[in-house]
């Protein structure tokens, strides 16, 4: 991640923008398909990684290695991974002059989401997939409470600490790698108003937007960000709306999002 530096107003200046707050949903994405840049270019080439130019003798792929590409590209859209890798590919090659927004809530969420997946996925190696899929994020975060709780004792089972450490999300490490190539406003200070709430606010939350959802636009707004790359389908519905009270472009697919970046590409890179 590289810090954003902000005008007296609270703006990013201008040297980041078109700026793109990208919505939770689509970082998740974004944060999931962290090597995929080496794989695809901005066009949608392949292109071969580094490590795969020389003329070092290759092991053969193990018996695990071959299930999990099997079952990756049986569930996983291929099509999905290229176009993130083509977004990735420009983000962290810094093809586009547009840059990728990032706030503390998103990293919030992000933790919260990573905890989630990251026990669901322990859970269903040790006791079987079936005595977890059901559960939701209320049940987990009881257990995730003992988990802490039982972690925070001097002298306690240090698996219990494992565990802690294991669902947390590193974001030191998230920044070099999976966060890489994206701009993150670390002096953030979103501040909602009455007038806020009366001039378009309350439409979003007539309109039914969770007050998330709500929180992320009007951040985009704060920082002067031109555009909200998101996969939500309530808000993709209402991007007229947005744009017309917010006025930010709303990007609904990773397609439209590299069309945007594209273009602002830079020249002779």
């Amino acid at each position: 991640m590289h810090p954003v530096s902000l005008n007296d107003d609270g703006t990013i200046k201008e040297i980041f923008k078109p700026g793109i707050y990208l919505d939770s949903n689509f970082l998740r994405y974004y944060f999931n398909s962290e090597g995929a840049e080496y794989y695809f270019d901005e066009n949608g080439n392949d292109i071969k990684p580094p490590w795969e130019e020389d003329n070092e003798p290759r092991f053969e792929p193990t018996q695990g290695d071959r299930v999990a590409k099997v079952i990756s590209d049986l569930i996983k859209p291929k099509k999905f991974i290229k176009d993130f890798g083509r977004i990735r590919h420009i983000a962290t090659n810094a093809l586009s002059m547009a840059s990728l927004i990032l706030t503390p809530i998103n990293l919030l969420e992000l933790y919260k989401i990573h905890a989630e997946v990251t026990f669901k996925n322990i859970c269903a190696d040790s006791i079987g997939v079936k005595h977890i899929q059901r559960m939701g994020d209320k049940p987990i975060g009881k257990v995730l409470t003992k988990i802490y709780e039982m972690a925070s004792i001097e002298d306690g089972d240090e698996t219990y600490k494992d565990l802690v450490k294991n669902c947390h999300f590193n974001t030191s490490f998230a920044a070099a790698h999976g966060l890489q190539g994206i701009f993150y406003v670390e002096e953030h200070k979103p501040q909602i108003t009455i007038g806020d709430i009366e001039s378009f606010l309350w439409l979003l939350s007539f309109l039914q937007l969770e007050a998330t959802d709500i929180s992320h636009i009007h951040s985009a707004k704060m920082l002067g960000c031109e555009y909200f790359a998101t996969l939500d389908k309530g808000i993709f519905s209402n991007k007229e709306i947005i744009k017309k009270s917010a006025n930010i472009n709303v990007l609904s697919s990773p397609k439209e999002l590299i069309e945007t970046l594209l273009k602002y590409k830079k020249e002779n890179v």
